[in-house]
């Protein structure tokens, strides 16, 4: 696999090659702000939502450690916005205030494809390895 090219600050990498596959940004971020971005997109693609709800829902999904907490989730839905994976809108309420709903685009659907791709290699490496230190406790060298 060839080496990735490295990104500026803020850059969360392009459709085709979301920033799982970047090892050394992958070690540098904790697990708390590493899945964002994914899960953050699949929710979106659900349906269009608003950021407080966004907030709630992520952490109803299967990802390791505590849900991120509203400035990262914020901090990222301004990410994908710069980056064209999502667009929002003001949504202006009679009982409440205005709240901004966003919406996945298509190039959002490519980067969530791409999330997906990079998933099924890390769990294909995941199981080999797996399945190496089996055979090698089975076998007992």
């Amino acid at each position: 696999m060839a080496k990735p090219t490295p990104r500026k600050k803020g850059e969360t990498g392009s459709a085709s090659a979301p920033y799982l596959l970047d090892h050394e940004r992958f070690v540098r971020e904790g697990p708390q702000r590493r899945f964002i971005e994914p899960r953050l997109l699949y929710l979106i693609k659900r349906g269009p939502s608003y950021g407080y709800q966004l907030t709630e829902d992520i952490g109803t999904l299967p990802f390791p450690g505590p849900a991120p907490d509203s400035a990262a989730v914020y901090r990222t839905l301004r990410e994908l916005e710069r980056s064209g994976l999502v667009v929002s809108r003001w949504e202006h309420g009679e009982a409440g205030p205005s709240r901004r709903i966003y919406s996945i685009t298509s190039m959002g659907e490519e980067r969530l494809k791409a999330w997906v791709e990079a998933f099924r290699e890390r769990a294909k490496l995941l199981e080999a390895f797996v399945a190496m230190c089996e055979r090698v406790g089975k076998s007992g060298g």
